[in-house]
């Protein structure tokens, strides 16, 4: 069992230290990782969305909607406790407004998909589901944020900020990926083997792209600033979250193997674009990216123990 949890956390580790080497070290530069990051961004995570919803059973998208349902109520729930805990620390509004986006925001492409993928195998049933899930959690996500982030005010420059989030929702590749993923699959189109071939290569490169990228950006002197808010939301988001999620999921009825499928997704750490958004919405950005590092840090150790509790009862 261990083995088989080391085979799924191990190339996340490793690819995600590849990327922090090969960027620190000099031996490239910033802004190949910030291309890589749009390249995996626009193309490679929608490419294997789309292959992989295309070639799932169709009974994997009534799961993989369930699971996505899940994401959204966990969000809810712990942007409250988020708000709470703000309140008991007597932090200010633009404070309490990044640590209730970190706490209730995860980033389930760039880290849940990919432990997801190793532990089941990219070609195998939950890796279909989690694909669905994706499709409704990640426009809940962007619309919750921006709720959360322009509660302090209602005047029209933020009514503006909203609508234009709303619109940058449906443009969203990976949102794009998975509808026409589903697409493809509900019409029965069949694309041609040597065209099916080339697409799903270039799916294949998102996972190592993505991991490399995402290690690439983490740089630890963020955690200098706002460490003890950072350490709160953290543990929203790795443990609040998880417990929560098997809680709802247990009293919906939900197999084990979709419980760990979503219990890995509720255990992501706090989503990079958290960084963005809490910058351009006038929230604290410092306390944002001291969550995204200490998060993505932390939450390798905790998807490890949950693939170790749940995976010999799947």
């Amino acid at each position: 069992m261990s083995g088989a949890v080391l085979s799924s956390i191990l190339p996340v580790c490793l690819l995600l230290l590849l990327g922090a080497a090969l960027c620190q070290s000099g031996f490239l530069p910033d802004l190949f990782f910030a291309h890589l990051n749009r390249l995996g961004f626009w193309v490679l995570l929608p490419t294997l969305l789309f292959c992989t919803i295309l070639q799932a059973p169709q009974t994997a998208s009534a799961d993989g909607l369930k699971i996505g349902l899940l994401l959204c109520v966990c969000s809810v729930a712990v942007t409250a406790a988020a708000w709470l805990a703000a309140r008991v620390m007597r932090l200010p509004d633009f404070s309490a407004r990044a640590l209730m986006q970190a706490a209730m925001r995860g980033n389930l492409a760039y880290t849940a998909l990919p432990v997801i993928l190793y532990a089941f195998g990219e070609n195998s049933r939950m890796a279909a589901v989690a694909s669905f899930a994706i499709a409704p959690a990640i426009p809940f996500y962007n619309f919750w944020a921006v709720v959360i982030l322009t509660s302090h005010a209602q005047d029209a420059s933020h009514g503006r900020q909203r609508l234009r989030a709303a619109l940058a929702i449906l443009q969203n590749p990976l949102i794009i990926g998975c509808l026409l993923g589903v697409l493809a699959l509900k019409s029965g189109i069949r694309l041609p083997r040597g065209l099916l071939n080339a697409v799903s290569t270039l799916g294949h490169a998102a996972l190592p792209c993505a991991l490399m990228a995402l290690g690439a950006g983490l740089t630890f002197e963020r955690l200098r600033a706002s460490f003890r808010p950072a350490l709160i939301g953290t543990a929203l988001k790795l443990l609040l979250m998880p417990a929560l999620g098997y809680v709802f999921a247990r009293a919906a009825g939900f197999s084990n193997e979709l419980l760990l499928v979503a219990l890995l997704f509720l255990a992501s750490p706090c989503a990079v674009t958290s960084y963005v958004m809490a910058d351009q919405m006038g929230a604290d950005k410092e306390l944002a990216g001291s969550a995204i590092v200490l998060s993505t840090a932390l939450c390798l150790p905790v998807m490890a123990a949950l693939l170790l509790m749940f995976s010999s009862v799947t």
